[in-house]
């Protein structure tokens, strides 16, 4: 049995470790939590399932010095990926595997240039350890679903990998607020996602993932952003949305290969369903791909009527969950996907926990 950590309580966070607790291959021996509240809690309590026996911490160096083979690190830390990279590199040296689901260009880490990959890479060797970024989208629909369809194929004209969902329970004003600009003025220049280069951004990894995968060489990036505005007031689960302000969000990042656009992946979020009528809509993920055979997997979510985000944050964790296995057991040293077997979810075939 392995020993887990779970770093950080969120959305994301509490479902990893509900989940980690029934796990029949892992042991959860610790908690590290930011708030003043969750500290010298139960981390059951945090999840909802009642007492581990594992008291949630906010001291980095207790988790640090804690024995465990991995720390599901799930920080939020694509806002400041600084902080959370300092959190990965100790927590590798210190001679745990780390899974994170923290910081998306971490998904393909060359994504983030030499000096980040010469860090994990010193960490890991000095921690005789593993890393592995992961999560949904980016993390699965982006980059597992098309690489494993891309057996069947002679050739691939184009793929194109859309997020299609709406946000409205989401509730993370910080997110829809400030990163992606919901609520906000179409022009807003204090919104971090404004320009189309940073938001898509987040694409780059995966795009090169992909084209690694599939042995091509990216020219460059092309990013896109569009958006419609509210026409009258309304209340979502982060907080108001005013007349006149961003209501449905339309962001892409196309990666050309040999002069064409070869690789897009493209994020529609609304927030009500018949904002921005004439984009694509849908409840999940959908790959396109025009080749031979040309072929479209669509993968709807939350089909018996659950919250399709907080679904959306399960597959997230769950992701991560079911990748520890695997990645305490590869070789020391950075693994994509492309490095690890199929991500399966082992002892998932029984009824639904209550």
């Amino acid at each position: 049995m392995l020993r887990v950590i779970q770093w950080a309580t969120g959305i994301v966070g509490r479902h990893a470790l509900a989940a980690m607790v029934d796990h029949p291959d892992l042991e959860v021996v610790g908690v590290l939590v930011y708030s003043e509240d969750k500290a010298g809690r139960d981390g059951g309590e945090l999840c909802g399932i009642g007492p581990i026996g594992v008291t949630a911490t906010k001291d980095r160096d207790e988790i640090l010095a804690l024995e465990a083979d991995c720390v599901l690190y799930m920080a939020q830390g694509d806002a400041n990926p600084a902080p959370a990279l300092d959190d990965i590199c100790a927590l590798l040296a210190s001679g745990k595997n780390v899974v994170s689901t923290a910081v998306t260009p971490l998904i393909y880490p060359a994504s983030m240039g030499p000096i980040v990959v010469d860090r994990l890479e010193k960490a890991c060797a000095e921690g005789a350890t593993t890393f592995h970024a992961t999560g949904i989208e980016p993390g699965w629909a982006s980059e597992v679903l098309p690489l494993t369809m891309s057996g069947i194929f002679r050739c691939v004209d184009s793929l194109l990998v859309q997020e299609l969902l709406d946000y409205s329970s989401y509730d993370n004003a910080f997110m829809l607020f400030d990163v992606m600009g919901f609520g906000r003025a179409p022009d807003a220049k204090d919104v971090i996602g404004a320009d189309p280069s940073i938001l898509a951004g987040v694409f780059r990894a995966p795009l090169m993932l992909i084209a690694d995968g599939l042995g091509a060489t990216i020219d460059r990036f092309d990013f896109d952003r569009q958006v419609t505005l509210a026409e009258q007031p309304f209340d979502v689960a982060a907080g108001r949305i005013e007349t006149g302000t961003v209501e449905a969000l339309r962001f892409s990042a196309t990666a050309i290969v040999d002069g064409r656009p070869a690789l897009t992946v493209e994020h529609v979020t609304r927030l009500r369903p018949d904002a921005a009528p004439d984009w694509p809509s849908g409840r999940g993920w959908k790959v396109t791909v025009e080749g031979r055979p040309s072929m479209v997997l669509e993968a709807k979510i939350a089909k018996n009527g659950e919250d399709e985000n907080d679904q959306g944050c399960l597959g997230t964790a769950m992701h991560a969950v079911h990748a520890i296995v695997p990645v305490c057991a590869a070789p020391p040293g950075i693994k994509t996907f492309l490095d690890l077997p199929t991500i399966m979810g082992r002892h998932v075939l029984r009824f639904t926990p209550a």
